[in-house]
């Protein structure tokens, strides 16, 4: 009889500073996909779910689908919608009773009321399906419980930052349980973690701390009997009780002594080169005066000032206004920015229509704390439905929604307003709307990692900047109420 899999995930960041609300629209704005859809919809695709069910495919694997939802980085969801989404993940796992469970799950969402919704999904789900294998894909940015691992039977991180290997661990994932299926492996999870919770700002696999402490996890998964090593490197603007770095190591059942030496070894290295997690960066008046003194350089290719605390794919409203303010002061020529998210402003370009000049007060309006709206005369030079394909390494051929689009030019500077809120990740964005990027001498993103993967191999340089927002990596800024203290960078520890 073939073996039949329940596939699922339900994924998002959760950012308790973030000034957006996360309601069930929000879910629907973004990705849901329900039942039978789900296979129609992520069939082909280089996406998680893509990857689960070409390996059900292969394996000749009936496919029980079940929910496919993401929310943009944003704060808590509320308990209904919660209810809702775990719901429509359980129901069609109760009523037929698979043989697996696949899930790509993200590792750092809070709900209202559950400081833990992947562990309380993994635990409902194992009191159904019992021993039953369930494997899970996360993103390295996961704050990861004891919970999670006790109620689950294999971890995968991304191995990638910016996140380039989705498709590539849920591959692994499967590979995983065809091996369980097979009777080859039976395997456990080993749990580590350390009081240190690093900002978000340097946990790049190319460079930095992670580069170190994914080699050593790449030579202990070459040890027999250990099957995959995750480095969660956390999320700090969850806010809740386990936030941090913790290691996972997924092994066979016979080599649990192994892997508890892998998992306690890693998270001791990363807690002796904490202090590499720290970055100072510029604020926007050095940043582009650092612009400046770059433009004149022989080398092709714009600065991008990459505005990492406002960054929507961490929690940021994507519309505050410092480093956007001090770039319309500077006029430089063949200078854009992207993306704004205001709805309100999109509505006006429309209604002037394109060619049309108008007064626009943009951005500022999820937090006025995190910078003022702009008052503005601009020019509305394209509105567009906002749809596009991003062919960079992270949209990997995806259709990309930023809602009804305006550009507006203001001064020497094109602006890409979104009716839609979503983060700066690929350079088919500013394709998308008319403008070339490698042309331009200087470029804002609202992105924090992420935009690096398209964007680098164009980029003359980058300029990573400090202003408000809700995703800053000077943790000192927020007001923490569920942590257990002492942790690092906030308290000193040696």
């Amino acid at each position: 009889m073939n073996k039949r899999i329940a596939i699922g995930m339900i994924s998002h960041e959760t950012n308790v500073f973030s000034p957006i609300s996360t309601p069930l629209q929000a879910w629907k704005d973004r990705v849901m996909f329900i039942g039978p859809e789900i296979i129609d919809k992520a069939r082909g695709s280089k996406s998680a779910i893509g990857a689960f069910l070409e390996a059900a495919e292969d394996n000749d694997w009936e496919v029980i689908p079940t929910i496919v939802a993401a929310a943009t980085p944003s704060a808590p969801t509320d308990a209904a919608t919660y209810r809702y989404l775990k719901d429509q993940l359980l129901t069609p796992i109760m009523k037929s009773k698979p043989d697996a469970v696949l899930l790509a799950m993200h590792g750092a969402m809070k709900a209202e009321g559950v400081d833990d919704p992947e562990g309380d999904i993994a635990q409902a789900i194992k009191s159904v399906i019992g021993q039953r294998p369930l494997l899970l894909t996360m993103d390295l940015h996961g704050n990861i419980t004891e919970n999670m691992c006790r109620n689950c039977d294999g971890i995968f991180a991304y191995d990638t930052n910016p996140h380039v290997d989705s498709y590539e661990r849920a591959q692994e994932a499967a590979l995983c349980l065809q091996r369980i299926f097979s009777g080859e492996i039976d395997p456990v999870n080993a749990y580590q973690r350390k009081p240190m919770m690093p900002p978000t700002i340097n946990m790049r696999t190319s460079e930095g701390p992670m580069v170190e402490l994914h080699q050593l996890a790449r030579e202990w998964e070459a040890k027999p009997g250990i099957i995959n090593v995750s480095i969660f490197s956390g999320f700090p603007y969850a806010d809740v009780p386990h936030a941090g770095l913790s290691i996972i190591t997924t092994a066979d059942r016979q080599y649990l002594k192994l892997a508890e030496q892998c998992s306690a070894a890693i998270t001791n290295r990363a807690w002796e080169i904490k202090e590499q997690f720290l970055k100072q960066i510029p604020n926007a008046v050095q940043g582009l005066d650092q612009a400046a003194s770059l433009m004149s350089s022989p080398v092709p290719g714009p600065v991008i000032l990459a505005d990492v605390a406002d960054n929507p794919g961490g929690g940021g409203s994507g519309d505050t206004t410092e480093l956007l303010r001090e770039l319309l002061k500077r006029d430089i020529p063949e200078s854009a920015a992207a993306i704004i998210w205001d709805p309100e402003t999109v509505e006006q370009a429309i209604a002037l229509g394109v060619g049309q000049t108008g007064t626009f007060n943009i951005g500022g309006k999820a937090e006025p704390a995190y910078g003022q709206p702009l008052v503005v005369k601009g020019k509305v030079r394209l509105l567009s439905d906002g749809r596009f394909i991003a062919r960079g390494p992270v949209g990997r051929g995806m259709e990309w929604n930023m809602g009804k689009t305006a550009v507006i030019q203001v001064g020497q500077t094109k602006i890409v307003v979104s009716s839609l809120r979503i983060a700066c990740n690929d350079a088919d964005i500013f394709r998308s709307v008319g403008i070339d990027p490698a042309a331009a001498q200087v470029l804002l993103v609202k992105s924090r990692g992420h935009f690096r993967a398209s964007f680098e191999p164009l980029a003359k340089h980058i300029i990573e900047i400090d202003e408000p927002g809700a995703a800053n990596p000077n943790l000192h800024r927020y007001n923490y109420q569920n942590l257990v203290r002492p942790i690092w960078p906030l308290d000193q520890m040696s």
